[in-house]
């Protein structure tokens, strides 16, 4: 993506109608502005968006609206009165997209070529339409159409295969020389690398670190077969990178890497601060190994304590109250940005709230709880589009994630602008404004 490259583009039908994005080149986590003019007064319409997910699955929003009396329409200031999403609301063409008609339940938008742009393409039909009749591609012609183009890396920012003993992962890098802040990112329990989320921390000037630990070229196939001195290993290269700020490496994850990167802050003083999405405050399934150390789980894999619902598995029952079994984080210096779904129906929200509890009152304000009503346990960087179940290959069948779509996607919002903050505060000395 090239900044100075961002501009209008614009496709005009036979009667005149200019459809308009801007900018049309931008990061996912940037928000966009879609008008059109030339339209009829009052005339009503509907604007159709299609995204192709990896594995060829188009995903699809639509929303309805009525043009002014000039013949205008503004996304970011008029009304949806129907679709996917309804109300004012600018971005909710994108993160409202849905799996298109007839496709699998539980499939979730995903691009793992981060090199690659997603290209979103937007239309305008007249009248109000449904979407399966929109996905159909049985409709007459549309009146307008555009294309926007969205990275999660852009051209400046660099991306090196990491493979450096038993290391493996991603390394980004932002334009320049550096020094950069380092950040560590540490997914859930997906398998092989997730790099999304990294390439677009790595746009806002870090150096990023997408650390797989399971599932991945030679590293253990399965997760009872893990060695925190991987994670110890993975600070040490950052650490020590000659484009990594010298002071202390930060952490960002989600769900089951949350429970590592508790461990790691508490054994890598090069850890300063952290940021867990929907983390689990122990060591759930399976023992993980240090040395001649032995963590074992607060909590045994247990299928039968999961509920079977028309939507898949729900897994928010099981888990540990005990907080003697807590990962006592607290021992450490590290800072912590907790951000929590209020919906998750894989993680018991009582459990963020339960362990802020355990910190010492000399040490409380190096936690910091955020909760979000409403939101599920995928809490992605901003206008992701939800994801309330996805298939689960250890549960063989969909996980429940929780969560509804409009709070949910204002949780990933707000949340990413707070980690954002959060980083720049303690690298920085200041928040990002």
């Amino acid at each position: 993506m090239d900044p100075s490259a961002r501009q209008y583009i614009t496709t005009r039908a036979m009667n005149g109608i200019r459809l308009s994005v801007d900018p049309n080149d931008v990061l996912v986590d940037e928000k966009v502005s879609v008008r059109a003019s030339g339209l009829e007064a009052r005339q009503q319409v509907t604007v159709y968006t299609s995204v192709k997910g990896d594995k060829g699955v188009t995903f699809a929003s639509s929303g309805c609206y009525q043009a002014t009396e000039d013949g205008e329409l503004d996304l970011e200031s008029m009304p949806s009165s129907a679709g996917t999403y309804t109300g004012v609301d600018g971005m909710g063409f994108i993160w409202s997209l849905l799996p298109s008609p007839g496709q699998r339940p539980g499939t979730q938008l995903l691009q793992n070529d981060v090199t690659k742009p997603q290209t979103v393409d937007i239309s305008v039909y007249s009248g109000h339409r449904c979407l399966e009749d929109l996905c159909s591609g049985l409709l007459d012609a549309p009146l307008v159409t555009n294309v926007l183009t969205r990275w999660y890396k852009p051209n400046g920012v660099s991306r090196t295969p990491i493979t450096s003993g038993r290391l493996r992962g991603t390394l980004f890098l932002p334009r320049g020389s550096g020094p950069f802040p380092g950040v560590i990112d540490i997914a859930g329990l997906e398998l092989g690398v997730l790099e999304n989320r990294a390439a677009l921390l790595a746009s806002h000037g870090y150096a990023v670190l997408a650390l797989p630990y399971y599932g991945y070229e030679d590293l253990p196939k399965h997760t009872n077969k893990l060695d925190l001195q991987y994670f110890k290993d993975a600070a040490a290269f950052l650490d020590t990178h000659t484009h990594v700020k010298p002071g202390g490496l930060g952490i960002l994850a989600n769900s089951k890497g949350a429970e590592f990167a508790q461990l790691t802050a508490i054994h890598c003083p090069q850890i300063k601060c952290m940021v867990r999405v929907n983390g689990m405050p122990y060591i759930t399934f399976f023992p993980i190994r240090d040395g001649d150390v032995l963590y074992p789980p607060a909590v045994n894999l247990d299928l039968s304590s999961c509920e079977l619902t028309h939507e898949g598995v729900v897994g928010r029952n099981g888990h540990c109250f005990d907080t003697e079994k807590f990962t006592k984080v607290w021992e450490s210096d590290v800072k912590i940005l907790s951000i929590c779904g209020g919906d998750d129906l894989n993680l018991p929200p009582d459990l963020h709230q339960l362990q802020v509890n355990c910190f010492p009152v000399n040490k409380r304000d190096d936690i910091e709880l955020v909760k979000y009503k409403g939101a599920g346990h995928l809490i992605e960087p901003p206008f992701s589009p939800h994801c309330r179940a996805s298939y689960n290959k250890l549960a063989q069948n969909n996980l429940v994630w929780g969560g509804n779509p409009k709070d949910h996607a204002a949780a990933q919002e707000d949340s990413w602008r707070r980690i954002l903050q959060f980083f720049s505060k303690h690298f920085h000395g200041k928040p990002m404004l």
